[in-house]
């Protein structure tokens, strides 16, 4: 593994590691989730490489250990600020290789960060494959205001306990019988327990990073921002338990807005028993298994 820093357009240095195997069949971009970090995925990458993939990842502004403060993004404009480093992410990648296209994996809000890279960046993509992929609820224009309101007075990097949970924090209401505040993310246990072990994770958006968030999600619905779509083959797969997807009703509405935008191959997986973390559910290697499928048809 090649750990590489790569200098954002504002100075702000991403960490990206690099999982090169010889000749590879192709070569698969990663983007994590909300309040987590790219070290969650290395068993992942490591059946991907097994499979003759070359993998990049990388921790997203204000995650990971080398974040200078975390679930902060910027002043102003931290939703573009994000979208601007994936691109850098990806023209790197794309340059570094000499190669056209990468396989873009993302899970949770790297979904809604990856849906947004598609209504302009289409054409760098080869697939895509949707993790856990949060719906456009209809609160989102609330969140925008209260958010914007919330900064406005307090400060961009102040905590705001009711928009987390006008954001996150209900979806372990959607649980029963909790055994902890994070049960949503996964039927696992010991994933959940090792989720809240991790200082890296579960570390809290400031009300900036909130604001970016629901400004993200808010595109997922104008399919009129989707510019010269390339219909490239999508694979969506969710735990059939996960609120964050909105359950079916949801998952339907995200594949919608796809499809209005012009994407007609989209494949989708709901997988019983299992909630927001797929990869990391005890069926895990089912769920790889049908994801390297996919990516090598």
């Amino acid at each position: 593994m090649e750990e590489i820093i790569l200098k954002s357009h504002d100075n702000y240095e991403l960490s990206l590691h690099l999982f090169e195997v010889e000749n590879p069949k192709g070569y698969v971009q990663i983007i994590h989730g909300m309040e987590e970090h790219q070290d969650r995925y290395n068993y992942f990458v490591s059946k991907i490489n097994q499979a003759g993939y070359t993998v990049l990842t990388s921790d997203m502004r204000g995650h990971g250990k080398n974040a200078p403060v975390r679930g902060f993004f910027a002043e102003e404009h931290g939703d573009k600020v994000l979208l601007d480093d994936y691109k850098l992410i990806t023209n790197y990648y794309l340059k570094r290789f000499n190669i056209d296209k990468v396989i873009l994996f993302a899970h949770s809000m790297g979904t809604i960060i990856a849906r947004n890279l598609m209504q302009t960046e289409s054409n760098k993509y080869a697939k895509v494959i949707l993790s856990g992929y949060p719906t456009y609820f209809t609160l989102t224009p609330v969140g925008i205001a209260l958010s914007h309101s919330w900064q406005y007075f307090k400060g961009a990097a102040t905590y705001s306990p009711f928009i987390n949970y006008l954001s996150v924090g209900a979806f372990n209401k959607k649980i029963k019988n909790p055994r902890t505040k994070v049960d949503w993310i996964s039927k696992n246990p010991q994933n959940v327990d090792d989720y809240l072990n991790d200082d890296l994770c579960g570390i809290g958006f400031k009300i900036s990073a909130f604001k970016d968030l629901f400004h993200l999600t808010n595109n997922l619905k104008k399919v009129n921002n989707y510019k010269d779509v390339n219909n490239i083959p999508i694979l969506m797969i969710r735990g059939a338990g996960d609120p964050c997807t909105g359950y079916a009703k949801g998952a339907k509405r995200s594949r919608q807005y796809l499809q209005k935008a012009g994407f007609s191959k989209i494949k989708y997986i709901d997988y019983p028993n299992c909630r927001h973390e797929l990869l990391n559910e005890e069926i895990k290697d089912i769920v790889i298994d049908d994801i390297i499928s996919f990516i090598n048809e």
